[in-house]
């Protein structure tokens, strides 16, 4: 498969609405109270939290890696 095809198996496409999954994965881990994730401060938690795959805040959104 073309490296350069969206959803390809390098690059797979970004989950709906995956920034504002994100985000709103971001409170419940600060507040102590994690809904999907065992409430680690850590990216791998966070990406549990949303329904995101890890890389979708090691790749395609290092600013908000940044800001957890």
């Amino acid at each position: 498969m073309p490296a350069d095809q969206a959803g390809s198996w390098l690059w797979p496409s970004p989950a709906p609405n995956e920034r504002g999954r994100i985000r709103a994965a971001m409170d419940p881990i600060l507040g102590g109270t994690p809904e999907r994730c065992n409430g680690a401060l850590t990216i791998v938690a966070l990406a549990l939290g949303a329904g995101v795959p890890r890389n979708a805040l090691t790749r395609r959104h290092t600013d908000l890696k940044k800001e957890f």
